[in-house]
């Protein structure tokens, strides 16, 4: 198989120069706002990550950047569990020395009943723009949001359609109520459709190869509740309930081999390893759990300093199902950063350890489509998305930086190498298949491994243009990004 198509690098060159374009236009911004006499660091916009790998757009659009007269509460109506949670709904009045680009972008992330990466950008106080919005693998998404901003005293109504470049597709309705009790209590009850079309799919365990591989389409009617509060600025914790309506099937990917010709939703199927858990089976899902979030990451100068903590626990339920119902796990998920300076704020190593845990109840199964996954841009550089999956996931990351080009506090050229490692492991399918079994040792021969490095650009603060190249033993990846990394 052809690691680099003709198609790719057409497409990682068209990438790159929407990178150059929109870092000349950031420059540009800057220059402005130091011709008239504004601080050019603090008041850059914020904008969107565009992340390109082999076959796939990623996308995450940066928190609503700050300066001194801007604090996070300031956000215009963020959504449930958002580390930039707002104290009023609607839109926020222009704010003197922040930049009228950045004054419209608005957080609409979620720790909640699992971290959502969302952005939207107001075009008039009742509709904004959609930024991301999908897992990886999606492409680039981009959508539309309706809101009722400060209309209706007390919540804020808003409706969401996205679709991403390989035409995935979600849907969503929402109260959000930004006081309850409190300003710094909120809660958020949603509903969210989410159709995909075509991820990439090799089985399940630490050792499964690379062909035959296949892809399956996925759909998703989640109902959501959530319920959180702003301990301090940095600190965040909150409970959550959701019950979800998921079916998974042959993908559109027509070039693979199709999934039900290679495996089966029937438990009795001979070998039982040809049994995928939630294949052509509505799971009907009811999850409740409680999460926290600590982001003391500052980015005020030099290279980013600080910690990152989040943890999430839940249970999840399986609810009366159509051909399969026995459903059940209990999960963790961990995810701990630390960025700690060399000698100056311009040489520092960051590093991360992020793990999730799915403890299945008894003899229980979880779907496969749900089961953590290690391979993709945020979870095993140098892997193709979704490369490995089982019941658990533990991953680090180190990644040594260094600034080579000052320009000022927050402005600069950084250079980095970075090494992920990581494995899978867990399958509950049966207590006596000899290779079923084998995927749940935790085993120093299932560790998986990417090294590269890369160069980046710092504009400001918040925003950066950064490019990372990968490899492992399997493929080499290139990622082109607008951010400063994990």
């Amino acid at each position: 198989m052809t690691r680099y198509s003709r198609n790719f690098w057409v497409n990682a060159g068209l990438v790159l120069l929407a990178v150059i374009a929109i870092a000349a236009q950031c420059m540009a911004q800057t220059s402005s706002s130091t011709n008239t006499g504004t601080n050019a660091n603090t008041n850059s916009s914020p904008l969107p990550e565009i992340t390109k790998v082999p076959s796939n757009y990623i996308v995450k659009a940066p928190p609503l950047a700050e300066d001194d007269s801007v604090s996070k509460n300031n956000a215009e109506g963020a959504g449930a569990g958002t580390s930039n949670t707002g104290s009023t709904t609607g839109s926020a009045p222009p704010q003197k020395g922040i930049s009228q680009l950045g004054d419209r972008y608005q957080s609409r992330d979620r720790n909640a009943p699992r971290r959502d990466n969302l952005e939207a950008f107001r075009l008039v106080k009742h509709v904004n723009a959609l930024f991301s919005g999908f897992d990886q693998g999606a492409g680039l998404g981009l959508g539309i949001e309706l809101t009722s901003a400060d209309t209706i005293p007390g919540v804020e109504f808003r409706g969401k359609f996205l679709i991403s470049t390989r035409f995935y597709r979600r849907f969503e309705v929402e109260a959000y109520f930004p006081k309850v009790v409190d300003e710094q209590t909120h809660a958020d009850v949603w509903f969210t459709y989410i159709h995909r079309l075509r991820d990439n799919f090799f089985g399940i365990g630490p050792r499964t190869p690379e062909n035959p591989e296949t892809n399956y389409a996925s759909e998703y009617r989640l109902y959501n509740a959530s319920l959180y509060r702003d301990f301090t600025e940095n600190l965040q914790a909150g409970i959550y309930t959701s019950v979800t309506n998921s079916n998974a099937y042959r993908g559109e990917n027509e070039d693979e081999i199709p999934i039900n010709v290679l495996y089966s939703n029937n438990p009795n199927v001979i070998p039982v390893t040809r049994w995928l858990p939630g294949l052509n089976t509505n799971a009907k899902l009811l999850a409740y759990g409680a999460f926290v979030e600590y982001n003391g990451r500052d980015n005020e100068r030099g290279l980013t300093k600080g910690a990152y903590f989040y943890a999430r626990f839940g249970s999840i339920d399986g609810l009366d199902n159509d051909s399969f119902s026995d459903f059940g796990w209990n999960e963790v998920s961990l995810d701990g950063r630390a960025y700690l300076p060399l000698g100056s704020d311009f040489t520092s190593i960051a590093v991360r350890a992020y793990t999730e845990l799915l403890n299945p109840k008894g003899g229980s199964q979880i779907p496969f489509y749900l089961m953590p996954w290690y391979g993709g841009r945020s979870h095993g550089r140098g892997f193709v998305n979704y490369r490995f999956r089982g019941n658990n996931v533990l991953l680090f990351c180190i990644e040594p930086r260094r600034t080579v080009w000052k320009q000022s506090e927050t402005k600069g050229l950084d250079v980095f190498a970075f090494g992920d490692g990581g494995q899978v492991w867990g399958d509950s399918r049966s207590t006596t298949n000899p290779q079923v079994v084998a995927n749940n040792n935790f085993d120093a021969s299932n560790w998986r491994f990417g090294i590269g490095g890369g160069v980046q650009y710092r504009l400001n603060k918040s925003f950066a243009v950064r490019v990372d190249i990968a490899t492992s033993n399997e493929t080499n990846r290139v990622y082109f990004s607008l951010s400063r990394g994990f």
